[in-house]
């Protein structure tokens, strides 16, 4: 898959396509400043002691709860080990959930999948959980992830990050689109991410329906956690859909979970933090903030032609399918630096520059390699 996504970044050339006209309903002034689009995977931050992918699913495997470990033996035994991770096992329980309330309830609302229950019974493994409720242990594992992504990046400093980015803010303004829970990138400089400031550092903010769409055009540190954060949390419980949206951010990361609010049987809810197979529904269900943030991904990718992409995996489609419109889009005049030590060898072209073996980790030690980077995204 990451090669195939690689290829398609790097090799194919088309006549650019201008992008001008699409942003122009939310741009208030023109661009004084060349911008880059950073897109930022679970690579990104372990030099911090951010957890990686593997570390997460040791976690989560080794934990006794029976229902859990009775998910992955099954897993096991259909993909064999090594072929699934944390976010199977979510997507798992999602899918176990509908299972057992169109199983309990044949008629249950519509939206509720399910739809194997008709042709399909309990496995003995769980045929004793009865009514249990499968998506509330989803959640609860998903607290307890985002514990451990906190527990790990805590004492993380995050000078790298903050030395490299200060270095690019010298000469671009930047949009982050970050994939991971940690507030390593939070920590490294000040960032427009759309919510309000607060007046204490354990405060909470909300999010700015109206100036976001504008503002992230604008904002010359925008900062976007696509995938939710360790510092999101539920806004205080209230009897009717909070008018605040879906989601708060606060100053410093919340343990937990806290509340669900107006969970329906059957169907997940969006999280602070989102994980498990479809993650791009979120985009579309929950607007606060991860709708908006997505809409702003992409507005960003129609005119900025110079893209950093680091320890990035490619498991995301909704993030691959726009990043392998950038030749479309953009032509020869794109500038891609992608960044992976795990990155495949790739034939050169002008438009892009491969970071990978030991140029490839992020972010990048040596001065003399991010001014490569800065006179390569400079490059007309």
């Amino acid at each position: 898959m990451y090669r195939i996504i690689n290829k398609a970044l790097c090799s194919l050339r088309r006549a650019p396509v201008s992008a001008q006209g699409i942003a122009a309903s939310i741009m208030e002034k023109p661009l004084t400043r060349p911008r880059v689009l950073v897109v930022l995977g679970a690579g990104s931050t372990l030099h911090a002691g951010a957890p990686s992918t593997k570390e997460i699913d040791d976690f989560l495997f080794a934990m006794s709860e029976k229902t859990v470990s009775s998910v992955v033996s099954r897993l096991e035994m259909q993909r064999t080990a090594g072929n699934f991770n944390f976010e199977t096992v979510l997507a798992a329980l999602e899918e176990l959930d509908e299972f057992c309330v169109r199983k309990s309830h044949p008629t249950a609302w519509p939206r509720i999948g399910g739809y194997l229950a008709a042709f399909a019974d309990w496995l003995p493994d769980f045929a004793s959980n009865g009514d249990a409720s499968f998506m509330a242990l989803r959640l609860q594992l998903i607290g307890r992830i985002k514990d451990f992504v906190i527990g790990r990046t805590a004492s993380g400093s995050p000078d790298r990050l903050k030395s490299f980015f200060d270095k690019l803010r010298a000469s671009f303004d930047l949009t982050v689109v970050t994939l991971n829970y940690d507030d390593l990138i939070d920590r490294s400089g000040d960032w427009y991410d759309g919510f309000s400031a607060f007046a204490q550092a354990d405060g909470s903010g909300t999010f700015d329906f109206a100036g976001f769409p504008q503002r992230s055009m604008q904002e010359s540190n925008v900062l976007m956690h696509l995938h939710g954060s360790v510092r999101f949390d539920f806004p205080r419980f209230s009897a009717e859909p909070p008018s605040e949206g879906e989601i708060i951010r606060r100053g410093v990361p919340v343990f937990g979970l806290g509340a669900m609010l107006h969970p329906p049987g059957g169907i997940a809810q969006p999280s602070p933090i989102i994980a498990g197979d479809g993650k791009d529904r979120w985009m579309t269900r929950a607007c606060v903030p991860f709708g908006y943030y997505y809409n702003a991904f992409v507005n960003t990718a129609h005119v900025c032609s110079k893209v950093i992409v680091a320890g990035y995996g490619a498991g995301d489609q909704h993030v691959n399918s726009w990043l392998q419109e950038y030749p479309r889009l953009h032509g020869d005049r794109r500038r891609m630096v992608l960044i992976n030590p795990a990155l495949a060898e790739l034939p050169k072209v002008s438009e892009c520059m491969n970071l990978r073996g030991e140029d490839g980790f992020f972010p990048p030690n040596d001065s003399d390699k991010v001014e490569q980077i800065i006179d390569f995204l400079n490059r007309s």
